[in-house]
C-alpha cells in the first residue's frame, strides 16, 4: 500500500474534530510523520551481489595476492588465501539458499542504503521478510541491484529464483 494511501485509509478512520487541521494539511502531516521502510528481496540482493563487479574485484586482488605470496614461497599466507575461497564459496552457496546471515553483503550495501535512507526518506531499510506487515513500504530491490550494477542476466536468474521460491 503507498504511503499516500496508508494516511488517507488512516483519516477516514479518525473522528471529525471541529478545531483539527484542514483534511489536506492533517494527510500532509500524517504521511510526512508515518515512518516508510525500505524493503529488498534477500535471495535477489545475494545473487546480484556474487555475480557484482564488487565482489569480481575481491576475488581478483585475492587471487592476485594468492599469485603474489606463491611466487615469495609463502606458504601460510598461501594456505589463508585458498581457505578465504573456499569459505568464501561455502558461505555464498549457504547465504543464496537463506541458511546464512548476510552481514558480508550488508557491509558492502551500506553506503548505498545511507544515501537511499535519505534520498527516500526512509526510516530504514530490511529484508523483506523482516519488515513489519504493518508499516508503509517500498520495495529497493531494483535500486540495490543498479547499485551493484546487476546485469540483465543476473536480474532474470533472481525474478526466477523468485518465482520458484514463491511458488513452494
Amino acid at each position: 500500500m503507498k504511503p499516500i494511501s496508508l494516511a488517507a485509509l488512516i483519516l477516514a478512520a479518525l473522528p471529525f474534530v471541529a478545531n483539527a487541521q484542514p483534511p489536506a494539511t492533517q494527510a500532509a502531516s500524517l504521511a510526512a510523520a508515518t515512518p516508510v521502510v525500505g524493503t529488498f528481496d534477500r535471495s535477489s540482493i545475494v545473487l546480484a551481489y556474487y555475480r557484482s563487479p564488487l565482489w569480481a574485484a575481491i576475488l581478483a586482488d585475492r587471487r592476485f595476492e594468492l599469485k603474489t605470496v606463491k611466487a615469495g614461497n609463502d606458504t601460510a599466507r598461501a594456505k589463508e588465501l585458498e581457505k578465504y575461497g573456499a569459505e568464501s564459496q561455502e558461505l555464498a552457496e549457504q547465504q543464496v539458499f537463506g541458511k546464512a546471515p548476510i552481514d558480508n553483503i550488508l557491509a558492502v550495501l551500506e553506503p548505498e542504503f545511507k544515501e537511499l535512507t535519505g534520498r527516500m526518506k526512509l526510516s530504514s531499510i530490511v529484508e523483506s521478510a523482516s519488515a513489519d506487515p504493518k508499516a508503509a513500504t517500498v520495495e529497493v530491490t531494483s535500486l540495490l541491484m543498479d547499485w551493484m550494477k546487476a546485469s540483465s542476466e543476473t536480474r532474470k536468474m533472481a525474478v526466477e529464483m523468485h518465482q520458484h521460491s514463491a511458488g513452494k
